[in-house]
C-alpha cells in the first residue's frame, strides 16, 4: 500500500488532546500524506503547491508550521526563493504505524540533533526467516535432464 494513508480511530481524540486545532491538523494530516507517498520521513515540498492544494495563505502556512514544530510534531526549513522547504516528520504515534521511521541525518538537518541511520538491529527469528540457503550444486539426475535438453555440456572443467 505505497502512497497510502489511513487516519486511525484516535487520531482526532490524539490531537485534541495536545491541543491541535483545525488548520495545523489540516497540515499536518497533509503532510502525512506526502510522507506516506515518499516513503521517507524527510522530504522536500513547495510551499506554495501546498497553499494551493489546502487554500491557505502564505501567513498562515507559516503559522501553522511553527505550531507543529512547537509541539514537536515536525521540523521544517523554509525554502528561499525557488529552493523547496524541508519538512521532517518526527515519530509520535499520531504517524501511521506500518510506516519506517527513518531519520536521515542529512541535508539542512546534518548536526541538529537527528539520529543518524544505523544498521538495524535484527531479532533471531528475523535472521532465520532472511537466511538464504548454501548452493549445493546440481545431482546427477538433474545434469542428465539439462543435458537432454541442450543446456549442459559435460566437457565444463570442475575447479
Amino acid at each position: 500500500m505505497n502512497g497510502y494513508q489511513y487516519l486511525e480511530n484516535d487520531f482526532f481524540d490524539l490531537c485534541k488532546t495536545r491541543k491541535i486545532r483545525a488548520v495545523p491538523m489540516l497540515l499536518y494530516i497533509y503532510l502525512r500524506g506526502l510522507y506516506c507517498r515518499f516513503q521517507s520521513s524527510e522530504f522536500f515540498y513547495k510551499d506554495k503547491q501546498i497553499q494551493d492544494h489546502l487554500g491557505l495563505s502564505h501567513k498562515t502556512l507559516q503559522r501553522a508550521r511553527l505550531f507543529l514544530q512547537e509541539r514537536g510534531l515536525i521540523k521544517f526549513v523554509s525554502g528561499v526563493g525557488n529552493t523547496l522547504t524541508t519538512y521532517q516528520m518526527l515519530g509520535t504515534v499520531l504517524l501511521p504505524e506500518g510506516m519506517a521511521k527513518k531519520p536521515t541525518g542529512c541535508g539542512h538537518f546534518k548536526g541538529k540533533g537527528v539520529a543518524k541511520m544505523t544498521t538495524p538491529i535484527y531479532k533471531s527469528y528475523e535472521r532465520a526467516k532472511n537466511r538464504i540457503g548454501v548452493f549445493q550444486g546440481t545431482t546427477k539426475d538433474e545434469r542428465v535432464d539439462l543435458q537432454s535438453k541442450g543446456l549442459y555440456e559435460t566437457n565444463c572443467k570442475s575447479i
